[in-house]
């Protein structure tokens, strides 16, 4: 029994052999290929993670912008009614000029609509702003600078900052 191999010498023999029982060696054009395809798997792993990368961003962008849309539809779904609702506020300040009833009416619809975002815009006494004023007519004074509003025929008001109607005004000219 002194005569039959160790079975380790036997397991060094296996594994002196290549796979798959074979003797033959691979081909140094087998191995030329085999990283040319390794390198192209690899270009287009590359690729592919880029392609990735930045579908993700667009994603995300997307999700973004859309938060964006949706808050602004929130913040100013109530214009169309609060630029009907003007006409009214319009109605009870006048009203309230007479009234100490129609004054609190209109206090507490005003304080409603403020709620709402909506501030109105001062005009008499301030630069005349083509973004906030429109000029009905110049008038002549010697008393305010030239350019300056002096008179208010409809107040002008704002949403979230945005302009929903403009003050109809008279504008100070130097005579």
């Amino acid at each position: 029994m002194a005569d039959e191999p160790s079975e380790e010498i036997i397991d060094e023999k296996q594994e002196a052999a290549p796979a798959g029982g074979d003797s033959e060696d691979i081909s140094v054009d087998e191995i030329a290929k085999l990283r040319q395809e390794l390198e192209e798997v690899k270009r287009l792993a590359d690729e592919r993670l880029d392609q990735l990368l930045r579908c993700r961003a667009e994603l995300d962008n997307v999700i973004k912008r859309n938060s964006r849309e949706r808050e602004e539809l929130a913040r100013f779904a109530s214009e169309t009614i609060i630029k009907k609702l003007l006409v009214f506020l319009d109605s009870l300040e006048q009203a309230a000029k007479h009234d100490d009833g129609s004054r609190a009416l209109y206090d507490q619809l005003l304080d409603i609509m403020r709620s709402e975002g909506l501030e109105p815009i001062e005009a008499v006494g301030k630069r005349f702003d083509p973004f906030v004023h429109e000029a009905m007519m110049q008038v002549e004074s010697q008393e305010a600078e030239d350019g300056t509003v002096v008179q208010e025929f409809q107040k002008g008001y704002t949403l979230h900052s945005k302009v929903i109607r403009t003050s109809k005004v008279a504008v100070a000219k130097r005579g």
